[in-house]
């Protein structure tokens, strides 16, 4: 949980709002109205109709399971800014929107991802912003599965176009997509037995359009879970197939063969990145059991298919794909310590407010120990300002405005501000400033004039 509030007041606080920095102003005093201050609009029939539906909603909500009352809750703190959890998660969904560019590869991205996730149900494991609390709602051995659920539709809602972007621009330029296509084009062309089927029939032309319908389907989810649920169907009709058409059982030695032909003939170099997104994204749990055989035999056989070549069909697994295979499930499946507070604050929205172009927002990554300093420098070089001396970073409120001091640490300000019960809407401004007053931290604490806040009150 962000530092909890303490009941005595602050040694520092000495306006409604606490003292960070070099100066506080009082926006309304100077006749400056807020830059981020919402508008009141009067109650019209679109209103009146929204809460109508408010109402309706309600109603269905008591007939709801306790498990999607819980995943609705949670969805609903996520896009609550004023909550810390919805400004954790709004703040990573920004960065990762505004910096497709930052991560090396599709598994970068993807294992980012996973990480966040995992914080964040550690985050609400520990948090008493849930209302009413989560144990309340679900059995304690259900709850890692419900807050899974959660975090996908969260967070991997919202990000899927972009993550499905980011994931094919990264087979693109690595040109494995060009490779991969023309690789499936060539072993289309393949009989069963050139890709190692011995024996069984395969599906017909009417069962292969009903599993690339079905791999269509599976491209328009966000859920992992769901995917491999799908997968998983997938291959059990391929297996039913098999074993219909021959009125044999048949094991994994056949059916990887089989399902390299199978996903030759559907042609879909997208299966690709949709098979990366599910072994790095699922939850570790469910790769003991059917789906993450599953998915791992999906790995198999594209492997096969990546390195098919018209002279010597693969018919065998490479000790690379091998290595690769059991390198991932040990990383995935290995034990991991839970994420410490400081893991959840390494995201900052800041926006840079200039007279003549109003406001532009960005998210930064910014880790808790960084300085308003460093975070000054950063937003100088994110929006390219050509006279860093003239600016500084402000925290914003509805009623004032504070100019904060180079060695505070924005991260954990905000961590503070979010402790208080009923905290006001806050944000970090980079602006330019007429006469630049900032103080010096080595000033000692008996000299210190109350305008500026030393590094060890904040800690307090």
């Amino acid at each position: 949980d962000p530092p909890s509030s303490s009941s005595s007041p602050s040694p520092y606080v000495t306006h409604s709002t606490p003292n960070y920095g070099v100066s506080l102003e009082n926006d309304l005093d100077q006749g400056l109205r807020p830059p981020f201050k919402a508008r009141r609009r009067g109650v019209g029939v679109g209103v009146k109709v929204a809460l109508s539906f408010q109402k309706v909603s309600g109603v269905f909500s008591t007939f709801m399971t306790p498990e999607r009352r819980a995943v609705r809750r949670i969805s609903e703190l996520s896009r609550d800014k004023s909550s810390y959890f919805g400004c954790l998660v709004q703040d990573y969904i920004s960065f990762v929107q505004e910096n497709k560019g930052c991560h090396t590869s599709g598994l970068d991205l993807l294992q980012t991802l996973r990480q966040f996730m995992t914080q964040m149900k550690a985050y609400l494991t520990q948090s008493s912003e849930l209302d009413p609390p989560i144990e309340s709602l679900i059995p304690e051995d259900q709850i890692d599965t419900v807050l899974e659920k959660a975090m996908h539709k969260c967070v991997l809602k919202p990000l899927k176009g972009v993550v499905e972007v980011a994931l094919h621009d990264f087979q693109v330029s690595s040109g494995g997509w060009q490779q991969l296509r023309e690789n499936l084009a060539l072993a289309k062309t393949r009989r069963p037995q050139d890709l190692g089927v011995d024996g069984a029939v395969p599906p017909d032309p009417m069962a292969i359009e009903k599993i690339r319908h079905k791999f269509h389907n599976m491209r328009k989810m966000y859920s992992p879970d769901k995917k491999v649920l799908l997968l998983l169907r997938v291959c059990k009709l391929i297996y039913t197939i098999m074993q219909d058409n021959s009125g044999r059982m048949y094991g994994a030695d056949d059916f990887l063969p089989m399902l390299t032909y199978v996903l030759a003939q559907c042609d879909m170099p997208q299966l690709d990145t949709e098979i990366l997104y599910m072994m790095e994204l699922l939850d570790p749990s469910l790769l003991h059991g059917e789906g993450g055989y599953y998915l791992t035999s999906a790995y198999g056989a594209m492997a096969l298919i990546k390195n098919f070549q018209e002279e010597q069909a693969a018919r065998v697994l490479s000790s690379e794909a091998r290595d690769t295979l059991h390198q991932w499930h040990r990383r995935r499946t290995a034990q991991r310590t839970a994420p410490s507070v400081d893991d959840f604050q390494n995201y900052l929205r800041v926006a840079l407010q200039e007279v003549n172009s109003g406001c532009t927002a960005k998210t930064l990554l910014v880790h808790p120990y960084s300085t308003t300093e460093e975070v000054c420098s950063l937003c100088t070089y994110k929006f390219k300002v050509h006279d860093p001396e003239n600016h500084a970073l402000f925290l914003i409120t509805e009623a004032t405005s504070q100019q904060l001091a180079p060695d505070t640490h924005p991260q954990r300000i905000k961590a503070e501000i979010h402790s208080h019960p009923n905290s006001q809407p806050f944000h970090f401004v980079y602006r330019r400033v007429p006469n630049l007053n900032l103080c010096i931290p080595a000033i000692p604490a008996n000299q210190h004039n109350g305008n500026c806040l030393l590094p060890s009150q904040l800690d307090e």
